[in-house]
């Protein structure tokens, strides 16, 4: 037990010092982990203030990564201002003639770890945030292997790939894809451990993170995250009833279900505040109209873009206005890591465990939905309600 706690505190301390040299700059140098350049650099009337010192405008950075700037961080922003006033934050007065504020999903107004504002000055919150993104999502994949039962230093390769990916590093600056996305490992961890020992304390971790999972701020990756934990937990019922009791399946499947029904049912009570709002929004929205571009280059992964699973820039970077792919490097960069991609093969082709079969399988699937299949077309061409609009 002593080298078990041991071998967690130093893998905390790991994590915490190689989260430390990536944001450096933000630790050493006090900058903020947001394209603030893009303000002056791209927009008016800000450009014009500097004009006369700047008659060709002043350079920026990256111009893709300005969602933060003009979103994300003004919502947190004035959701926070709202809270700390006591009041709930329904509106914003300042886009346009007034907008829904609470019921924007992204605002993350409720986000549990939103608690940091209350705390210190807001720009230090945001990158601390910002932060914890890269040191919680490797420390919550960590502590996942750990329970299969992994090498420490496959645990650690594990943890770095999932924190460090390309996808994370495209979205880290948004502070709501991420700070969705890293609660998976978590929840399944909690819900692994609560079907094998029934103890109450991950009923408190499991409601705890999947309310965070919900109220982090970004809609449609929390609906693909539940989608795998919820297939990872009736996985892992079929596999605990076909050891125990094969010929009581349906009986014994209810029995170990049932409590995890009751705990969704809490989390959809407590994060009610958030969804209720949101999808009365959504019912009244326009945005049904703005799926028409669904057979546009772009909305799917194009088939040549798998190419970024082996080089991430092969189609250029828009950090070096060279990106000359379809659409969005952002929304298509699958990169991993060579070595995590090797072995990933490896694992594929030539282990037959359970675990593989199941995160194999789901990666496949993942990609049947997401390359221009006709399985992933079928949404819009029969104009399911949700799956087709948001």
């Amino acid at each position: 037990a002593f080298m078990k706690r041991f071998r967690l505190y130093i893998a905390i301390l790991f994590f915490a010092f190689i989260t430390s040299l990536f944001f450096y700059q933000v630790l050493l140098q006090e900058k903020v982990p947001i394209a603030a350049d893009t303000i002056v650099g791209l927009y008016h009337p800000f450009r014009d203030f500097y004009a006369s010192n700047y008659p060709n405008g002043i350079p920026f950075k990256n111009f893709l990564i300005t969602d933060p700037v003009r979103q994300q961080y003004p919502w947190r922003f004035l959701a926070v201002e709202e809270i700390k006033q006591f009041r709930l934050p329904l509106w914003n007065p300042y886009s346009g003639a007034g907008t829904p504020l609470l019921a924007n999903f992204q605002t993350g107004a409720f986000y549990p770890l939103n608690i940091i504002f209350l705390v210190f000055p807001f720009i230090t919150s945001w990158s601390i945030l910002i932060m914890l993104q890269i040191f919680l999502s490797s420390l919550f994949m960590y502590l996942y292997l750990r329970y299969l039962r992994l090498h420490v230093l496959a645990c650690i390769l594990g943890a770095f790939t999932f924190s460090l990916s390309g996808f994370a590093i495209a979205w880290l600056e948004w502070n709501t894809i991420l700070q969705t996305v890293m609660w998976v490992p978590l929840l399944l961890l909690a819900k692994d451990h609560y079907l094998r020992e029934r103890k109450l304390r991950w009923i408190g971790v499991l409601i705890f993170s999947e309310c965070s999972l919900l109220l982090a701020g970004h809609l449609q990756t929390a609906f693909y995250s539940l989608i795998i934990v919820n297939l990872y937990l009736l996985a892992r019922i079929y596999e605990i009833i076909k050891k125990e009791a094969p010929t009581h399946f349906f009986g014994r499947c209810f029995k170990l279900l049932k409590p995890f029904v009751g705990i969704g049912l809490v989390v959809a009570a407590i994060t009610s505040i958030q969804w209720i709002p949101t999808l009365q929004l959504i019912i009244n929205s326009a945005r049904q109209a703005d799926q028409a571009d669904w057979q546009a280059a772009g909305w799917f992964i194009p088939w040549q873009n798998l190419v970024q699973f082996l080089v991430p820039d092969f189609f250029g970077n828009p950090a070096t206005l060279n990106y000359w792919g379809v659409w969005n490097y952002g929304e298509l960069v699958g990169y991993v890591g060579i070595v995590p991609l090797i072995m990933v093969l490896f694992a594929l082709f030539y282990r037959r465990d359970k675990k593989t079969v199941f995160f194999g399988g789901l990666f496949f699937f993942s990609l049947i939905f997401s390359l221009p299949t006709i399985f992933a077309k079928l949404p819009y061409l029969f104009s399911i309600p949700y799956l087709s609009s948001s």
